[in-house]
């Protein structure tokens, strides 16, 4: 199936490389090889060939937005503390925990010119990042949550970033997108079989597309199923090892 992709370029203001599709989205950055979601792993994506990255919020008790998957500290930094329980103060002084903040992240993807794909945890979050989007023009970015409340929001807020709504493999994607107002349906089906790919069919295709929607995969890192679906008619694949979907960014890899 052929797709056309220059409309949705045209409209968000996104760089137009029909040879980059689909984007290679580091998955919290290069987090096959650096601690996930650190500044570390965001940069070691791009140098990897990665031409986004995709990235958690979540929300101090001052209000703010840093970049973490988990409000809880335990799982990557063993440290038994809660982000939503800290001011950003405490948090960045916080010891064995590397915790940016948005605002970091951000000023870094324009710097090496990297895309935001951005997915929104704890609520409140949205609303920040847009703002910081806007303040530096910084259009090759993207807004979305499994929660489609905080995606509704956005849309009814009149955001001009394009939305993207997160479907676990048991959800119909396209009632989600409807009900988000979302512009991107991410299919989250990297659990779903052997195949994941089988599920990503022509008449689901065809039908986002009617509905003037863009697709993205999960993150993907077995090569058998990296080499289908980056044939599909899709925006964006993520991965914990970009190296996969850019061989030729390949290089050693340092401790």
């Amino acid at each position: 199936m052929q797709h056309d992709f220059s409309s949705f370029s045209a409209r968000f203001g996104w760089p137009v490389d029909p040879q980059s599709l689909p984007y290679c989205i580091g998955h919290r950055g290069a987090s096959g090889h650096a601690t996930e979601n650190t500044l570390r792993a965001f940069a070691l994506a791009s140098e990897m060939g990665a031409e986004m990255w995709e990235l958690d919020t979540q929300l101090t008790r001052d209000g703010v937005c840093v970049v973490s998957h988990d409000d809880h500290l335990e799982r990557v930094f063993g440290v038994d503390k809660r982000i939503s329980e800290m001011t950003a103060t405490e948090l960045a002084a916080l010891p064995g925990a590397e915790v940016p903040t948005f605002t970091e992240v951000a000023a870094l993807a324009r710097k090496l010119g990297t895309g935001l794909y951005i997915e929104l945890k704890a609520r409140g979050t949205g609303p920040i990042c847009w703002r910081e989007l806007m303040l530096h023009d910084q259009r090759f970015a993207c807004l979305g949550s499994f929660d489609t409340a905080q995606v509704r929001e956005l849309r009814d807020s009149g955001c001009d970033y394009p939305l993207s709504v997160l479907v676990l493999v048991s959800h119909d994607p396209h009632a989600l997108g409807d009900s988000a107002g979302a512009d991107i349906l991410h299919l989250c089906w990297e659990r779903a079989g052997e195949r994941p790919q089988d599920l990503v069919t022509e008449a689901l295709l065809a039908k986002a597309f009617r509905a003037g929607r863009e697709i993205v995969l999960w993150h993907e890192e077995r090569p058998q199923i990296i080499a289908d679906i980056v044939k599909l008619p899709v925006l964006g694949i993520c991965t914990d090892l970009p190296e996969t979907l850019r061989p030729r960014n390949k290089r050693a890899i340092s401790a």
